[in-house]
């Protein structure tokens, strides 16, 4: 086939594939719009449930009979079919434990009224480090028996959760992945350790995006849960702190692909908590967040997918985890419609897409690129924005993002009419302080660095007398 011929055809082929993927999402949205959604949460949350119960009584024969023992047969058996039937309906299952709570991939089990097998399954697992168990292929009885006999034996003294894993791969049973023990909220003896400073938790979310990106792009499927808990982290770290400036204070500590994703994760969950969005939306919204770029993950020939397909390659990407929920079509839309205006000859993009789009569109103008500075200075970016408020942006929800940044968001140079030059780090405190933040001074009136960069309240006598516009 002459040259221009495949590339034709290569282009009808994906002009295709993303035809198909945009039906099967509307489709969808349809389906999760008549509420049909929650009929497959309902037979997921049932059959997990029956699993992890069988786990459960498994482990606790395990215990007290030989693993050859016929009376093992049937719980094996009932384990390998019951695993074999949520694997054809979600893909690869994610059995989660979280703080007493069992999920299986985003649906949490119930287990109302048999509290205590839920915490004996997880304290069975927590003996190995380990929190979670991905299983991303069938077991066969004689796989069942190992894994069992693995899990109850005693721990390894050092690293358990790892050697677990590799008693794991030489029997065969690469397939599974272990995870380690997840916290949504840490409490009682746990106190010091969250009071660890933001700049920590974020360094740490930013792993779990790299790797989340990492897993994509090696064709394997992530763990929303890890996701949803690293947004958690994010929103104890910041409650009732200055998250903007929090967040750029932290930005350089991060790995530079991580960097964008964890600002419009950062400033998508300040626009939901400036609406008001209950704290499982906010959950939602950060995972959607950190997602919102995931077509970057593929590549296309050798190199990264471009912008103008990157949100197609997302759709594809996601569409791959089988099962569809309330949290994942939020997901699959934020991922297809953050760049879309708010006027979109299609419709009103969903809610989570209206927010992370105003929060990507101000990482993208204000970032800095190397040689080139940063394409708007942030007052700018925010005036620009707000031109364009009812139109390509949610006028409410930018007003929500105005208010939280004010006219002078963190990292914004500014020029004093007293001819000293400082850089804003807070956004806003008070209605009454919304066009002053506090600012650190980086040059004195003669030109001169200051020794310490003391900070600089412009709610008192201090007047801007301009924007610092930074080139390179």
């Amino acid at each position: 086939m002459p040259g221009a011929a495949r590339a034709a055809a290569g282009g009808l082929a994906v002009s295709d594939a993303s035809r198909r993927a945009q039906e099967l999402l509307g489709r969808t949205v349809a389906r999760a719009q008549a509420e049909e959604d929650r009929e497959l949460a309902r037979t997921v949350r049932e059959q997990g449930m029956a699993l992890a119960t069988v786990l459960n009584g498994l482990f606790h024969m395990g215990r007290i009979h030989s693993l050859s023992n016929a009376a093992f047969d049937g719980p094996v058996a009932d384990l390998a079919r019951r695993l074999g039937g949520l694997l054809d309906l979600l893909g690869p299952v994610h059995l989660l434990c979280v703080e007493g709570q069992i999920y299986v991939n985003d649906v949490r089990v119930r287990f109302d009224i048999m509290v205590e097998q839920s915490l004996t399954l997880e304290s069975e697992l927590v003996r190995h480090e380990v929190g979670g168990v991905t299983f991303n292929l069938p077991l066969g009885g004689t796989e069942v028996r190992e894994l069992i006999r693995l899990i109850i034996q005693p721990p390894a003294p050092e690293s358990p959760r790892s050697a677990l894993q590799d008693h794991l791969d030489a029997a065969g049973m690469a397939s599974i992945e272990l995870h380690p023990v997840l916290q949504f909220r840490i409490t009682g003896d746990h106190v010091a350790a969250v009071s660890q400073e933001f700049r920590d938790v974020y360094v740490s979310s930013a792993g779990v995006v790299g790797e989340a990106f990492a897993t994509l792009g090696a064709d394997r499927l992530p763990n929303p849960l890890q996701a949803r808990r690293a947004v958690v982290q994010l929103l104890d770290a910041t409650h009732g702190d200055d998250a903007a400036a929090a967040a750029r204070d932290a930005d350089e500590a991060l790995p530079g692909l991580s960097r964008h994703t964890m600002m419009v994760t950062n400033l998508a969950l300040l626009v939901g908590r400036q609406v008001s969005l209950p704290n499982a939306s906010l959950a939602d919204l950060g995972v959607a967040a950190i997602f919102h770029d995931v077509g970057y993950s593929l590549t296309d020939a050798g190199y990264t997918v471009p912008f103008e397909r990157h949100t197609r390659a997302g759709l594809k990407v996601l569409l791959r985890q089988r099962g569809f929920y309330q949290a994942k079509v939020r997901r699959l839309l934020a991922v297809t419609q953050h760049h879309r205006p708010l006027e979109d000859p299609d419709g009103t993009p969903s809610l989570y897409a209206r927010i992370i789009h105003i929060a990507d569109d101000f990482d993208i103008l204000t970032r800095y690129r190397a040689g080139r500075g940063p394409v708007l200075a942030m007052p700018d970016a925010m005036a620009r924005m707000a031109a364009a408020a009812g139109t390509l942006y949610d006028r409410d929800l930018f007003q929500a993002f105005a208010n939280a940044m004010g006219p002078f968001p963190p990292g914004s140079l500014l020029q004093l009419a007293d001819g000293h030059v400082v850089a804003s780090v807070s956004a806003v405190r008070s209605p009454e302080t919304f066009a002053t933040p506090l600012c650190r001074v980086v040059r004195l009136p003669d030109g001169t660095r200051p020794p310490e960069q003391p900070f600089l309240e412009l709610a008192g006598a201090a007047k801007v007398a301009g924007i610092l516009r930074p080139t390179a």
